[in-house]
């Protein structure tokens, strides 16, 4: 064991139970306000793009800050930071809750933002610095069963606060879960820092340009289906993303205090898991935006019906997300990421060619398979990138992963939504814009439901005319080609392990 590592199984319970509840909070947050987006147009009298920029928001300063937020968290206290995230959120989400306009409202999701990204970093940081590597996978699967709770329980809960109480109650409800969270981590998490580091020495310009990436590679997914993917300003966006990419690696090989040490970014281990996690997490994203339009395009099934079905995955996924967490703390990660993923692959050829069946058989089928696919894939994969990463740079590692993570999803879902449209001119393109992009981005299941809902009324008399065929069978191979690369990405890991046990044995021959 490492100095600072929990030794009693009480206190590695507790912990464990701590973060658990950050993480459902911050699944909780996205799906539970993505459903309540058509009663905040409704009630600011703003239109569908307008009101879309609440859930892209805390998309940008979320996903924008992780690499800020990772670097500070290998200064300074666990304990203090998580304490000061919570404080964030929080707060982040009584202003919301009190805004008046959608400016200010706006406003305050980024605020809400940087809380989030405070929760999520310290998440993956606290477990990887704090628990013993043996049973890093278990805790890693029970924290993706809390995060599959929060997106079960989000748009349900949020329908229902937006009804019976009023949207402002969807954040309002973060205020007493986010004060008995706080008291729970000031109990649970140590105090320890993760080095000794002066903060003054942050990098804010690599912070800059790290933010500057992240924003206008978001910010073009968002504008890009319905501007067009070789527009002017798509393309500029695209283009200051890869340059201020370019510019945030140059800077962290000359910065004293880079926020990603060059060391972590020449650990060929680290950068091989997080291709993986990229190519790994394409049919989540994808699927999460697509499944319901062809539940209830292709199958005329209802907003409230489609939902049902898809609480077969997330059941499916929190009853096995426990078992395969704890597998990975028997076998090798890779390996239980292999066979996620080649199952993943398997099942998408599988569904592309009985999309056309009839009933709903193929498609339970299909949710139940790619619950175990990232059943198996999520913990293992969390384990083997945050295992490669030195202790004192556990933070960088987990904001690095956390980034990924998210832009993953995203891509995922524009590259479906992208295939999808390229091959039928069915309304699944219209509806997303329609229904503003930016929002099915930031929460891919719950907007793209409701977008959907917008078209049920006509799915009956479609279903039977299968336009929707080429499109959807197109995304699910698009789908099984990300998780073939992710399973011969896989088969590296074990040479560059072997790799680094020789240079450990050896280091006199480095």
């Amino acid at each position: 064991m490492t100095e600072g590592t929990i030794s009693d199984r009480r206190g590695r319970l507790l912990l464990i139970g701590s973060v658990a509840v950050a993480v459902f909070m911050a699944r909780l947050d996205i799906y539970i306000v993505g459903i309540s987006l058509p009663t905040i147009a409704r009630y600011f009298h703003a239109g569908t793009s307008a009101a879309s920029w609440v859930a892209m928001s805390y998309l940008l300063f979320n996903c924008g800050s992780m690499l800020l937020v990772g670097r500070i968290a290998d200064c300074v206290s666990a304990r203090t930071l998580f304490l000061v995230g919570y404080a964030i959120f929080i707060a982040g989400s009584l202003l919301c809750g009190l805004s008046t306009s959608l400016g200010m409202l706006i406003a305050c999701r980024c605020v809400q933002g940087v809380g989030g990204a405070v929760l999520v970093i310290l998440t993956y940081t606290v477990i990887a610095r704090f628990l013993p590597a043996a049973s890093l996978g278990g805790a890693m699967g029970l924290l993706a069963t809390a995060g599959a709770l929060g997106i079960a329980v989000g748009s349900p809960l949020g329908g229902i606060l937006t009804e019976q109480l009023s949207w402002q109650w969807v954040f309002f409800v973060n205020v007493p879960i986010g004060v008995v969270a706080m008291a729970l981590a000031w109990r649970s998490v140590p105090a320890q820092g993760g080095g000794e580091r002066r903060l003054g020495g942050l990098d804010y310009a690599g912070a800059a340009l790290s933010f500057l990436a992240v924003a206008a590679f978001v910010t073009a997914l968002f504008v890009g289906e319905e501007a067009g993917w070789g527009s002017a300003p798509v393309v500029a966006l695209f283009g200051l993303s890869v340059g201020a990419a370019a510019l945030f690696f140059v800077r962290q090989r000359r910065a004293k205090e880079p926020l990603v040490a060059g060391s972590l970014l020449r650990e060929r281990r680290f950068l091989l898991a997080n291709a993986i996690t990229v190519c790994g997490l394409i049919l989540m994203g994808g699927n999460g935006f697509l499944m319901p339009f062809y539940l209830e395009l292709a199958k005329g099934l209802s907003s409230a019906a489609a939902g049902l079905v898809l609480l077969v995955y997330a059941a499916t996924f929190m009853a096995l997300s426990p078992f395969t967490g704890r597998l990975a703390d028997r076998y090798a990660p890779w390996r239980l990421c292999a066979s996620g993923m080649g199952v993943g692959a398997a099942a998408c050829v599988a569904y592309a060619l009985l999309l056309g069946s009839p009933g709903l058989a193929a498609a339970v089928v299909f949710l139940v398979g790619l619950a175990l696919v990232y059943a198996l894939f999520m913990a293992a994969n969390a384990k083997q990138v945050l295992e490669s990463a030195p202790t004192e740079h556990k933070g960088a590692a987990s904001a690095v992963f956390g980034t990924l993570y998210t832009l993953s999803l995203l891509l995922g879902v524009n590259l479906f939504e992208t295939v999808y449209s390229q091959a039928t001119s069915g309304p699944v393109g219209a509806a997303a814009s329609a229904g503003g992009a930016g929002a099915g981005t930031a929460s891919a299941a719950a907007s793209a439901a409701g977008a959907g809902a917008a078209t049920a009324s006509t799915a009956g008399a479609t279903s039977a005319t299968g336009w929707w065929l080429p499109g959807f069978s197109a995304a699910y191979v698009v789908g099984a080609v990300a998780c073939a690369l992710a399973l011969l990405l896989c088969f590296g890991v074990p040479a560059l392990e072997k790799a680094a046990a020789r240079r450990a044995a050896a280091p006199e021959l480095l």
